[in-house]
């Protein structure tokens, strides 16, 4: 293997968004002093960070924090998945059930490619392991929830060379300050899944076995998909006692930071990794990968790549190698793995590597448990879609690799934009990245204004929120102004509020990260106060940003000659997305039409301004226009979400006889719009209905 050294058009716009200062009618009175807040983060990185600039420049950046895992997440994985009874008997028999994709971390051993379609795909003499990592679990994510065996191709090519730096003729300014050839990190391949720069179908760039300088030109392609949902799994660190041969004889487990963790919380935390393995796809994960270190692998010097297992209980190397973890097998014997660098217990996590079938175990190896990196560093792409937007408005461009603590149990962020006023646009996603276990609301003000009496609320997460990324369905709102303010109410489940922050690093790939300076932060009330004046030690805060990201759509994509739309969607004859419990009232505050509006249910004109909006009632314009209206979730037809609707479109996914939606009906449980059925329609109608 060849050791990775460090890092050194979208659908149609994608806006980085710079703010010039202040609007003048904003007052910031409260102060945060330098002691409130502090930056988390982990021994590796306090110890990475005493190197000099030049051996930082040779180093991978290890991960930066970890997050203290509320005990009432560990006693979690010890629960039955919640699924109601009704909907888990239905399901029964199906190949792909939800039974399949619920709790079933307690089985000795479980491989998604015994469920999925799974390419092994070779690297070549590129260094571009750590895209095929994090590709190959955006592409798990999408067939296990869409229910099918099949995966989706993505172009590892283009985040390799979209995320670089020096092309032949000249700079791209959206690079990292990397170069290609050099190697990444997962979390430069999340920032590319969310920035609007990617992901890109493998069709639109190929894969190719060199990574020399091309055209700017080349990496200008459509984006296809992108990443909705990321979880930044738990850490466990470890320490190990060996014997006189090399062979570890015990193993000391901690979260990082050096809070020991015992035997029970290290099983809890493997089954959330496995949870997530069975629910969401493939696990990112890096090792030691380099022939350097063939003695931890079985088959020694003999043949490096064909060897099966692989175990390194050595404190001192650095992780060179992005794998990806398809399953486990608990019984996997201890004594597979080679003499001198054998772990203490059985068991193992199966993973898939990036040098082709041909390579190890048709492509894929068992590494230990008690391998010294494989559980340090662990993130999972938990959801994704087909672009749906037209813009995004970002503060974290190249994403937060920061955590700050603060003596709070809850606390806002905020950032003002500059509005792209060449258009008409309507908010209707946030994303925000949570550096812990937590729920958090959305606020906005269309003026910029951050007064907390003067925002209004247009969305929360649907519960708790795991560490990571994610975006959430807002209230859609119109932008109409020049600058627009984002507000998040942030709630920590541990009681003590974290957020997250993307700040340069120097001689790495964040050293090219910069800001307008214009994030906030809310703490006890004592005023908001810019990021910039918080005093955090550590990092550049003139640099620095909170991490909140803005999803526009313009009025023409909801238009057709007739109407548009504000917050829904014409699709063809119909108008879908409709929330349910909507009244004719809320409904028509929503659409945008010159001639005369009247809704029908089977004929009947209705005229009750609060009756409920139902899938398959009619609104009808003046010139003779109709459009069929569809509840999002209303499959039987009544304008609220209930058991009876999710039953029924479980009967349907499982194609029961007698019980195929039609029509509008069908159209409502369409949940996703995609113009088809699958798991991810029944998993998303299941968190609605829960929601209830």
């Amino acid at each position: 293997m060849r050791k990775e050294k460090r890092l050194k058009k979208e659908k149609r716009n994608v806006i980085t968004i710079g703010i010039s200062t202040l609007l003048a009618s904003i007052v910031f009175s409260g102060t945060v002093f330098a002691t409130d807040l502090e930056l988390q983060v982990t021994q590796d990185y306090e110890k990475w960070n005493t190197l000099s600039i030049e051996e930082k420049s040779n180093t991978m950046l290890p991960k930066t924090f970890s997050t203290e895992i509320p005990e009432k997440i560990l006693e979690s994985t010890n629960k039955e998945h919640n699924v109601p009874k009704m909907v888990s008997a239905l399901l029964e028999g199906r190949k792909r059930s939800l039974e399949e994709v619920g709790v079933t971390y307690s089985d000795a051993r479980y491989n998604l490619a015994d469920v999925l379609d799974i390419r092994v795909e070779n690297q070549g003499n590129t260094n571009e392991c750590w895209a095929f990592s994090m590709l190959k679990s955006l592409e798990t994510n999408i067939a296990l929830h869409k229910g099918t065996k099949v995966l989706e191709n993505f172009s590892e090519r283009h985040m390799d060379y979209a995320t670089s730096r020096t092309f032949l003729d000249g700079i791209n300014e959206k690079g990292f300050n990397r170069e290609v050839g050099e190697g990444g990190l997962p979390v430069e391949a999340l920032a590319y899944l969310t920035n609007g720069q990617g992901s890109v179908l493998e069709n639109q760039m190929p894969f190719e076995n060199n990574e020399e300088k091309i055209y700017l030109s080349a990496i200008d392609k459509p984006v296809d998909t992108v990443v909705t949902d990321y979880t930044i799994l738990p850490t466990l660190a470890k320490e190990f006692q060996r014997d006189e041969n090399g062979n570890t004889i015990s193993v000391t487990y901690s979260d990082g930071k050096g809070n020991i963790y015992s035997s029970e919380q290290v099983e809890q935390i493997r089954n959330i990794i496995k949870q997530h393995i069975v629910n969401d796809g493939a696990v990112s994960s890096m090792t030691v990968g380099s022939a350097a270190n063939s003695y931890n692998y079985d088959k020694g010097n003999q043949n490096l790549f064909q060897a099966t297992a692989y175990n390194c209980n050595d404190t001192t190397k650095q992780r060179d190698h992005a794998i990806t973890i398809v399953g486990w097998d608990d019984n996997y014997s201890r004594d597979h793995f080679a003499e001198g660098s054998k772990p203490s217990t059985d068991g193992a996590y199966i993973v898939l590597n990036s040098y082709g079938a041909n390579a190890f175990e048709n492509g894929y190896l068992y590494v230990s448990y008690e391998d010294f990196l494989v559980e340090s560093e662990l993130y999972v792409i938990t959801n994704s879609k087909k672009i749906d937007y037209d813009g995004i408005y970002q503060s974290d461009f190249y994403g937060g690799i920061f955590s700050v603590n603060t003596p709070s149990s809850e606390g806002y962020i905020a950032n003002i934009f500059n509005r792209d006023t060449s258009k008409e646009e309507i908010l209707n996603t946030v994303g925000v990245t949570v550096p812990d276990y937590g729920a958090v609301e959305v606020y906005i003000n269309t003026e910029g204004d951050l007064n907390l009496n003067a925002l209004t609320k247009i969305g929360e997460s649907n519960g708790m929120l795991e560490p990571g990324f994610h975006m959430i369905d807002v209230t859609p709102t119109e932008l109409t102004t020049d600058t627009f303010a984002i507000v998040i109410k942030q709630k920590s489940l541990n009681n003590t509020f974290c957020f997250a922050i993307e700040a340069p690093v120097a001689g790495t790939a964040y050293e090219v990260v910069n800001s307008n300076q214009n994030s906030y932060i809310l703490i006890d009330e004592k005023g908001w106060v810019n990021l910039i004046d918080t005093g955090i030690q550590g990092i550049d805060l003139s640099k620095s940003d909170v991490c909140i990201k803005a999803f526009t759509t313009s009025h023409q994509e909801s238009k057709d000659e007739h109407i548009a739309v504000k917050n829904y969607k014409i699709d063809e004859q119909y108008i879908v997305k409709i929330p349910n419990h909507t009244t004719i009232k809320e409904f028509k505050e929503h659409i945008i039409a010159d001639l005369e509006q009247n809704i029908y249910d089977k004929d009947v004109l209705i005229t009750e301004e609060e009756a409920l909006i139902k899938t398959g009632m009619k609104l009808q314009l003046s010139d003779g226009t109709e459009y069929t209206l569809i509840i999002r979730g209303d499959t039987n037809c009544d304008g609220e979400v209930t058991l009876t609707d999710l039953s029924k479109l479980v009967l349907h996914y499982n194609e029961t006889e007698g019980f195929i939606l039609e029509g509008a009906a069908e159209k409502a449980g369409d949940m996703n719009t995609d113009k088809k059925i699958t798991l991810t329609d029944v998993s998303q109608l299941i968190v609605l209905y829960n929601a209830m």
